[in-house]
């Protein structure tokens, strides 16, 4: 809880992005925007794969939950509201345990699940994916 209200009020508040739309014009103005490419795969890489890969074993995993993996854009795609919830949610951010991203990333994770993500991964279900 700390962590998010933290780095919203340090920062200032990141309007979300409905649809890819900015609720407020500036939220999703980067140039360029965040992407997996230059923001979501190094996070993810840094913050969950150390317990959420393919690669590690059940027994290795901290108890993440097999197959609850984020070692891909698919696999981001497919978890994308989840990390929301668990990373994000102000009330118990419960990911990754004891710590981790720092209130700009926090911000900046944030910024990249409302404006690209989260959209993109809606309308990945509407075309009929998982």
């Amino acid at each position: 809880m700390f962590r998010l209200s933290f780095a919203l009020a340090a920062l200032g508040a990141l309007s979300a992005c409905e649809g890819g739309e900015a609720a407020d014009s500036g939220a999703c103005d980067r140039d360029p925007p965040l992407s997996y490419d230059n923001f979501g795969r190094g996070f993810l890489e840094k913050q969950c794969t150390g317990c959420h890969s393919s690669l590690i074993r059940a027994e290795q995993r901290n108890d993440a939950p097999v197959g609850v993996d984020l070692n891909s854009y698919r696999d981001a795609l497919l978890w994308a509201e989840r990390i929301q919830a668990r990373v994000l949610d102000p009330e118990v951010p419960t990911m990754p345990p004891g710590g981790g991203p720092s209130a700009d990333e926090l911000i900046l994770l944030d910024e990249w699940l409302q404006c690209d993500l989260l959209p993109a991964a809606a309308a990945w279900r509407e075309e009929g994916s998982p």
